[in-house]
């Protein structure tokens, strides 16, 4: 999905607030934001016909703060807080799978409904439990679920493409209730470095997300999937799955032009632009196939 100018303030924003996470001193919040700016005008001009996807840039402008201000992880204590209000909602979360007419279903709606705790889109203005109690009964704008079903009964090997912390229990909580039901060799990717409230190898070891799945790294700190960037060890196993499960916004925006995967993308539409190319309204739920067959 490419870019749009609506992106650039957002991310100019985005920038601000990992900034303002990244040090305290106003001088280098603002000598960060200059060349963060100096970058966004001169990508644009030197490249007037490159149309990127947002994760790109914002993949540049978080490198750019990280030098800057020496910072390799502002987010990280927001991480492990979110890792651990999830971890403490565990038990009545399996509750509400366990009792539902239908589990994988309810799995998925909270897998989506997880895909709140977003410091990146929403700069942390959400409330996850209003979230929780809406998507358990909100109707899906996109509804591929049929598909999402014969696909895990034709498929060994399944990638699922992580998101954000905190968000990373509830997709623990879909992997254990698709093992349930099918024999797969599941892979769970979380980014090579921090970036925004991404996941890594540190949340996945918080929630112990290798007692369901091999945990590996894209080896890329962009916050999506950004497959030229990644490593050749990554892209052995993308290329090589048979169904892939890709989690949240900067995943679709990277990965929405993917012809020759089965790859479904669930996520919440989150901002005007990601609901805009999906056709649907922010704040829907969307579980969409794309891709060829496995």
């Amino acid at each position: 999905m490419k870019a749009y100018l609506d992106c650039i303030p957002c991310l100019i924003r985005q920038a601000l607030d990992t900034v303002r996470l990244s040090t305290d001193d106003e001088k280098i919040q603002r000598i960060t934001l200059i060349q963060v700016m100096n970058f966004l005008i001169n990508f644009f001009q030197n490249n007037p016909d490159e149309v990127p996807t947002p994760p790109y840039i914002a993949y540049h402008i978080y490198r750019i703060i990280k030098e800057v201000t020496k910072c390799e992880d502002p987010y990280h204590d927001i991480k492990v807080k979110y890792n651990e209000i999830a971890l403490n909602m565990y038990p009545e979360l399996k509750n509400i799978v366990e009792n539902s007419s239908d589990p994988l279903l309810t799995a998925i709606r909270l897998a989506i409904a997880g895909n709140i705790v977003d410091f990146g889109a929403t700069g942390g203005q959400f409330d996850l439990k209003a979230t929780l109690k809406e998507v358990l009964t909100q109707e899906f704008a996109i509804y591929h679920y049929d598909l999402f079903c014969e696909s895990l009964k034709n498929s060994r090997t399944l990638l699922y493409l992580g998101d954000n912390a905190g968000e990373i229990v509830f997709d623990k909580i879909l992997i254990e209730e698709i093992l349930k039901k099918h024999k797969l060799k599941i892979y769970y990717a979380v980014k090579g470095a921090p970036v925004i409230n991404d996941v890594t190898i540190e949340d996945a070891e918080q929630v112990k997300m290798n007692e369901v799945a091999e945990v590996i790294t894209t080896g890329c700190d962009a916050p999506g999937t950004i497959l030229n960037l990644c490593s050749e060890e990554f892209l052995k196993i993308y290329n090589n799955a048979d169904m892939i499960i890709s989690k949240g916004q900067g995943n679709y925006e990277t990965l929405s032009e993917e012809k020759k995967k089965n790859i479904f993308f669930l996520l919440k539409a989150k901002c005007v632009i990601i609901a805009r190319h999906l056709k649907v309204k922010v704040g829907d739920i969307i579980l969409k196939k794309v891709g060829s067959n496995n």
